[in-house]
């Protein structure tokens, strides 16, 4: 199979919209609001922080936001001096400030960006452990919205699956301990064999 015919290919999977479980965008960014907008969407890996972060963003802009963003990655103990100058220089109460990956920072650079961060309208990190900033979600997968995302991707193709798509879902999501991120990778490979 071609991979730009693969139904869990990279362009279909950043299709996919964050499900918000249990309240409504305005909930979400009234409770951001009432927090001063200065808070932390929570969760292990693969578990949909990224993915409410950039949809999170869009909602920001459209509240008239000016966004600053960086993305750390396993190993980035400080900040660079790039992602600085992109996240600190001339900020004013118009920005609001996105980390992705803030439980990456060392104690001493995670002290330094939340004070830098105070001349800024906002702050919203990811991380995977609670304490940085008050939590605003904590992220959580399920089996069933496993299914959700593979019918969605599959279309008429889910019905026919052997195993039956429940069982297919349950057991990846058991597998990867929750991670869509590592189910979906699988997906891909398994249909890139057919």
């Amino acid at each position: 199979m071609r991979a730009r015919d693969n139904p869990f290919g990279a362009q279909r999977l950043l299709a996919l919209r964050y499900r918000l479980s249990g309240l409504t965008w305005e909930d979400l960014l009234d409770r951001l609001a009432a927090l001063g907008y200065r808070a932390a969407l929570v969760g292990p890996h693969g578990h949909g922080k990224t993915t409410l972060l950039e949809e999170l963003a869009v909602r920001l802009e459209d509240r008239g936001f000016r966004l600053r963003a960086a993305t750390l990655h396993a190993g980035d103990r400080r900040l660079n001096a790039d992602q600085e100058c992109v996240l600190f220089k001339d900020l004013t109460r118009r920005d609001c400030l996105l980390l992705d990956g803030a439980e990456q920072l060392n104690p001493l650079s995670w002290r330094r960006a939340e004070r830098r961060s105070r001349a800024a309208g906002g702050l919203v990190v990811t991380s995977h452990r609670a304490g940085l900033l008050p939590t605003l979600v904590e992220c959580r997968t399920t089996p069933e919205l496993l299914g959700d995302i593979v019918r969605e991707l599959l279309g008429a193709e889910a019905d026919g699956l052997q195993p039956p798509l429940e069982e297919l879902y349950t057991q990846l999501f058991n597998r990867h301990g929750g991670n869509l991120r590592d189910v979906l990778r699988e997906l891909y490979d398994f249909w890139a064999e057919k």
